[in-house]
């Protein structure tokens, strides 16, 4: 892995350089946050249950920080400019070069949010366990956008999807309300990749999660990240033939 840190370096690089965009990012996270919390305020007036639900968002809310869909955008702007072919003539994994990318440009945020947890958590077992969890499902998502990144080979413009992808994110990982709030249909959603990366981590640090749920949870992300990683080999290697390397 040694070949990936001037990679790593890179994104680090760039994410301190336009510091500005993480800046945003966070106001913007953060203004979110308050409209979703202020209005379940409003609806939860006369309920005890306000302090709980203030305490899952915040914490779905952060965690999702550190999750980026970047990965579907960067690897589509290699296919429409041609220079993905560049990439397929250097001595190097591309999903690795992307992933070492990414985990550099989200390093400042990764850091703030190790140490939000290192304040909010008191217990070095469950802190463990949240730090396993969260590599595990890191790189769970990653495939699973690496995946979705595929269908630039047969899409002109990716970025329209976008938005569909940020608000099933939003819906699906419970950064709007906790998924329990859906009832008998929880059981069928708690288990989806968005889920995995936001409403279970979320559920861990509000101690309404036990050792159980960690283990299905971390079976749920293996899963998911066998089926993204066999899928996207597969459309990689058919897309491929059809990719000409010219660009736009």
């Amino acid at each position: 892995m040694r070949k990936y840190l001037p990679v790593y370096y890179l994104g680090l690089k760039n994410s301190l350089i336009y510091r500005a965009n993480t800046v945003m990012k966070l106001a913007l996270q953060l203004v979110s946050l308050l409209v979703t919390v202020l209005i379940w305020k409003f609806i939860l007036a006369e309920s005890s249950n306000f302090q709980q639900m203030a305490r899952y968002l915040l914490a779905t809310n952060l965690i999702s920080l550190i999750f980026t869909t970047g990965p579907v955008f960067q690897f589509a702007d290699l296919v429409k400019t041609g220079n993905l072919s560049l990439y397929l003539t250097r001595p190097l994994s591309l999903y690795w070069y992307l992933f070492n990318y990414n985990l550099g440009l989200q390093t400042p945020l990764l850091l703030l949010y190790l140490l939000l947890v290192l304040f909010l958590v008191k217990s070095a077992g469950l802190m463990l366990l949240l730090l396993i969890y969260l590599a595990l499902s890191s790189l769970m998502f990653f495939s699973l956008m690496m995946l979705l990144a595929m269908l630039s080979f047969w899409l002109i413009n990716m970025w329209p999807l976008r938005s569909g992808i940020n608000a099933v994110y939003l819906l699906l990982g419970g950064l709007y309300f906790p998924l329990k709030l859906l009832g008998p249909a929880y059981q069928y959603l708690k288990y989806n990749p968005f889920s995995l990366v936001t409403d279970f981590p979320a559920r861990l640090l509000t101690g309404s999660a036990d050792q159980r749920d960690f283990f299905a949870n971390c079976l749920a992300a293996c899963c998911w990240l066998l089926f993204s990683v066999l899928l996207e080999k597969a459309l990689f290697q058919k897309g491929i033939k059809t990719f000409e390397g010219a660009g736009a």
